[in-house]
């Protein structure tokens, strides 16, 4: 498995972008910076990776640069090799997306030829359709007819390049219907945009939105077609017509600054960089085949200017809407609402692929008026931990979607050796405000928009707390003795704590643990080691305390122990789950409001396992549903993969 790590090694590309004078920027280098951000920050092998590595193809052609195009080249033979194992939705994504049919197809990548032309095929032969024989995900409801314009981008730009490429007219017809038949159906014929997605809310019924993102999925769709769909093909012109249309509604919709906002017919609506990016890659390439006029190329930089002002100089940009399908009844409203993030995965390739089209079209420098990332307002999500000495010694723990805390001595007759949870319902780091506001009296008890603390584990393991389990009876230290701060950064922490030896059953057991965060995940890592006097093996439990109403799921299989409950009607539902090597799974037990699941272990041997919480006032589980979606497909080995990855 290729690690993030050594893809950064393979990138010839400068570290942050370098200022030039006054406000001018080179293209090349802001694209080659957020392509290394994304490249930090995101998983290559899904859809939003899939999507980046089309950008960093696009850059490695747009800037004729050998050491970039050999680099993405590698990247894409190792889908081949499965060394990086792509996957998603669709079969496309294990080649490398359309990133590596397009490098296929422009004559730079003939190594590429077989994967392409194999997923092609087992796409066409493979993949579910829907009621119209539109290619669909395996996933979507037939019975409701589903489909969303996110398939378009998918499908088309690579059956398309995959076909011109053999010369296989049954995957270029394909590639053209796929497009097209997505706007019939998804057409606003009030705006003369798109909507999102069929059948999500009820059979038949289209979401109500013109979405950012959506609409830009289509534009890239569609932008392929149009720059690339011979001028032979019997639906050329048609390809066209529909593109200029597309595009002068489009443009009626284009902010004074040149951004696009989430919900585009409202202004009101925060302007969002995903959906910009996409809609500027489209335009571009519909200028550059004369599909649209050339006096819009005004509206073209206008937009790179406006979109490098959410871009800062490392590459991160602000203002992506997160993962969005038909949220809640596909309305106006719930698309505006849906939470935007700082270095969203879906932001990256979009930005990528709007400034590798600039410098194709030599547009080598821009003038700003203002300085890059000028209008980036949003707080930085990361990684953090902290000892807090004026609040009793806690120690808390974070990333940009849950936190965590544990006590220390100086409170043991309050509370034991769980986990505390903090619920937070934004990416930024919260701990420092939070403990802050405490202290002038202001308790975390209380939701002041960023989420609060409503857990109330006392002497139970709370989520993740342990012990020994021992002849029917769980022994457990007391809070932490003491700790070790090994890594703080953005991207991840890493401390120890180490508890004062405590009995079990007559014998004297010493623990430490190590605990590791990384974003992305609501799961932390530890690594623990217990030790016992007599060395011999001992049965650790792992714990989640119940509140009194949990809904209790096990599965060994997988290692997991869940819980969900609501905890009240204000602090809305709150679910914890344990991961853990199935190998060494020996039970799961009720001990009094604690279920555990209980451990083999070897005296003085590491082992490892994952602890993870979500809430309901997460924007990210909204319906609540979602948590349990994400949780079957989880397992320890999961896990285990996405840490070793990091």
């Amino acid at each position: 498995m290729i690690r993030i790590v050594s893809i950064l090694a393979l990138i010839c590309l400068s570290v942050a972008l370098q200022a030039k004078d006054g406000f001018l920027i080179s293209t090349r280098q802001v694209a080659e910076s957020v392509l290394r951000k994304g490249i930090q920050k995101s998983n290559i092998k899904g859809y939003e990776g899939s999507l980046l590595l089309q950008g960093m193809s696009e850059l490695a052609l747009a800037s004729s640069s050998d050491s970039l195009l050999h680099c993405a080249v590698d990247i894409m033979e190792r889908f081949g090799t499965r060394e990086i194992k792509g996957g998603g939705s669709f079969i496309s994504y294990e080649a490398g997306g359309s990133g590596a049919a397009l490098l296929h197809y422009r004559g730079v990548a003939p190594t590429l030829k077989r994967q392409v032309a194999e997923a092609a095929r087992r796409m066409v032969e493979k993949q579910s359709r829907s009621s119209e024989n539109l290619l669909i995900p395996s996933w979507v409801s037939k019975e409701k007819d589903q489909v969303f314009i996110d398939m378009a981008f998918a499908v088309s730009p690579y059956l398309l390049y995959a076909g011109l490429s053999e010369g296989n007219q049954h995957y270029i017809d394909l590639a053209v219907f796929e497009t097209l038949e997505l706007f019939r159906i998804l057409a606003d014929h009030h705006s003369g945009l798109i909507h999102q997605g069929r059948g999500f809310v009820a059979k038949g019924e289209v979401s109500q939105d013109n979405w950012s993102r959506g609409n830009g999925w289509g534009a890239l769709a569609l932008s392929a077609l149009a720059g690339d769909l011979p001028k032979s093909h019997p639906q050329r012109k048609e390809v066209e017509i529909l593109t200029r249309d597309f595009y002068l509604n489009v443009l009626k919709y284009q902010d004074e600054n040149g951004m696009w906002h989430q919900e585009m017919t409202d202004m009101g609506s925060y302007a969002e960089t995903s959906g910009t990016g996409l809609l500027l890659y489209g335009m571009g390439i519909a200028i550059q085949a004369k599909v649209l006029d050339k006096k819009y190329m005004k509206h073209f930089k206008k937009g790179l200017r406006g979109l490098a002002a959410y871009i800062a100089k490392d590459g991160s940009v602000s203002n992506a809407c997160w993962s969005c399908l038909c949220p809640k009844s596909g309305s106006k409203e719930d698309y505006k609402s849906h939470p935007t993030y700082y270095n969203d995965s879906h932001a990256f390739g979009p930005v990528v692929l709007a400034f590798a089209q600039a410098l194709k079209m030599g547009i080598g420098e821009l003038s700003l008026e203002k300085e890059m990332g000028s209008a980036i307002t949003q707080k930085l999500p990361k990684t953090y931990v902290r000892f807090v000495p004026e609040r009793s010694e806690d120690i808390a723990w974070e990333n940009d979607r849950i936190a965590f805390r544990v006590y220390a001595r100086t409170v043991k007759d309050k509370v034991g050796n769980g986990v505390d949870v903090w619920a937070k319902s934004v990416a930024h780091s919260v701990i420092d405000n939070w403990y802050a506001l405490n202290a002038k009296g202001l308790d975390y008890h209380v939701d002041r928009g960023e989420g609060y603390d409503f857990y109330h584990m006392g002497f139970y393991r709370g989520c993740g707390g342990t012990g020994v389990y021992t002849e029917g009876q769980l022994f457990v230290p007391g809070p932490y003795a003491n700790y070790r701060i090994y890594r703080n950064d953005e991207d991840g922490i890493e401390f120890e704590l180490s508890y004062y030896p405590f009995q079990a059953n007559g014998v004297t057991v010493y623990e430490k643990k190590r605990i590791r965060m990384i974003n992305g995940t609501n799961f932390y890592q530890v690594t623990s080691t217990f030790e016992t006097e007599d060395g011999k093996d001992i049965t650790v439990a792992v714990g989640l305390t119940n509140m009194g109403k949990a809904i209790v799921n096990t599965k060994k299989d997988t290692g997991g122990l869940a819980l969900m409950e609501e905890i009240s009607a204000k602090d809305g539902q709150l679910a914890t789950a344990v991961f853990a090597d199935p190998s060494r799974i020996v039970d799961y037990r009720t001990v009094e409001k604690d279920e555990v699941v209980l451990l083999h272990a070897k005296s003085g041997e590491p082992f490892t396992y994952y602890v993870g919480a979500g809430w309901s006032g997460d924007p990210r589980f909204s319906p609540f549903k979602k948590w349990n979606e994400m949780l079957n497909g989880q397992s320890w080995e999961r896990l285990n993969l996405y840490y070793s990855e990091k």
